[in-house]
């Protein structure tokens, strides 16, 4: 299994540069690689887009937590929402012509936590976090996780203040305005939802 921040080692090798002791990537092409036994994921804003979410992953088992689990899952999102399988995926579902699986992505909230058995369940459709046979798993991997967000320092487990939102949102908005209003409008609406959610505890 490899991070994504391995690639940050990865180009630092290849250049001839000696990678910092305190960077957590690693080289994965160096002769005494040794394999991780957990990868780690988090989402936290994407543009004008409010999301909380960490993950761990291991060779059998994926494990999210959801921390605004009243949120849907496909939130609004400008950049994303003109992509075009996003647009071809909300036509099907609004006519009907997705099947139970294809529409969990259209849920209106998720679950706090997301535990998923990649060997049996690679494709990640059940959700066995309330599976008593699963609890075992479910506590080492919850303990993984937080055991790395400690680690790590991770700067997610405290949300981004208003205030820092706003300031970032005006730099964003205000390249667009000029050049395309509609998609400035776009992005300024869905910043209002971001924050009328926000303000009803979601």
């Amino acid at each position: 299994m490899v991070e994504h921040i391995d690639i940050a080692a990865l180009s630092l090798a290849a250049a001839g540069i000696e990678i910092p002791n305190w960077m957590q990537a690693r080289d994965i092409l160096v002769t005494d690689y040794t394999p991780r036994e957990s990868v780690f994921a988090a989402r936290d804003r994407c543009d004008e887009t409010v999301d909380h979410m960490r993950s761990v992953r291991t060779k059998d088992f994926k494990y999210i937590r959801n921390f605004l689990p009243q949120r849907p899952y496909l939130q609004p999102c400008v950049y994303k929402d003109a992509k075009n399988i996003l647009e071809a995926l909300r036509a099907w579902h609004q006519a009907g012509k997705l099947n139970s699986v294809q529409s969990l992505l259209f849920r209106e909230v998720r679950p706090p936590e997301e535990l998923y058995d990649l060997r049996n369940d690679p494709h990640e459709i059940n959700n066995l976090s309330d599976d008593a046979a699963h609890a075992d798993a479910l506590r080492k991997l919850r303990g993984r996780l937080d055991a790395w967000m400690d680690k790590t320092g991770d700067k997610g487990r405290t949300p981004e203040s208003a205030e820092m939102l706003d300031s970032d949102m005006a730099v964003y908005v205000t390249r667009l305005r000029s050049r395309d209003p509609a998609h400035a409008k776009i992005i300024e609406d869905n910043i209002a939802l971001m924050k009328k959610w926000a303000s009803e505890g979601k």
